[in-house]
């Protein structure tokens, strides 16, 4: 390959490109099962590399887009993970006694033992500890001896699991 101080995208020939492109998409299918996914992550990485970057000002090309590309994966994992509910919202208590309705917010609150139920132990715990007794982050985090970014990971996967489960449910209105 060319000296990347001589390489930009318009000299860029055959082998050099080829070589390039080969393992950029090696690296984005290490990261992605699903191949539209993958095409899709390569063509943005490209056009975002082609938007912002020389070659000629890259150190290492690959490198610069495969930091590029994992910045896409995380683009596109963004717009697709369902937003979370907040579980307030999700009303367990109602002001008409019908038997009807106590019988639906029973078949909700068994929903949501069921859902927390089959969650790690941590990371029910974690989601308790912030959405019934309001701890904070720091509190969760030192109170279980685990950093805050841990308390952070777990709660929106909870939120996430949570949403999914009551939205194939039908408890909640899919957005």
């Amino acid at each position: 390959m060319k000296q990347t101080a001589d390489l930009n995208w318009d000299e860029l020939e055959g082998t050099d490109a080829e070589h390039l492109l080969t393992s950029l998409k090696t690296f984005i299918r290490s990261l992605s099962a699903d191949k539209n996914q993958v095409d899709d992550i390569f063509q943005e990485t490209v056009l975002r590399t082609k938007r912002s970057k020389k070659l000629s000002e890259l150190e290492s090309p690959l490198a610069y887009m495969i930091t590029v590309s994992k910045s896409v994966l995380y683009d596109f994992q963004k717009k697709t993970t369902p937003q979370a509910v907040d579980i307030d919202e999700v009303s367990l208590h109602s002001d008409s006694a019908s038997p009807d309705s106590v019988y639906l917010n029973q078949q909700k609150l068994a929903l949501v033992d069921d859902i927390l139920s089959g969650m790690s132990a941590l990371r029910r715990d974690i989601f308790l500890l912030r959405r019934v007794d309001g701890l904070s982050r720091d509190e969760i985090a030192t109170r279980l001896e685990v950093s805050v970014e841990v308390v952070k990971k777990h709660l929106t996967r909870a939120m996430v699991e949570i949403t999914v489960r009551l939205e194939e449910a039908g408890w909640i209105d899919e957005h």
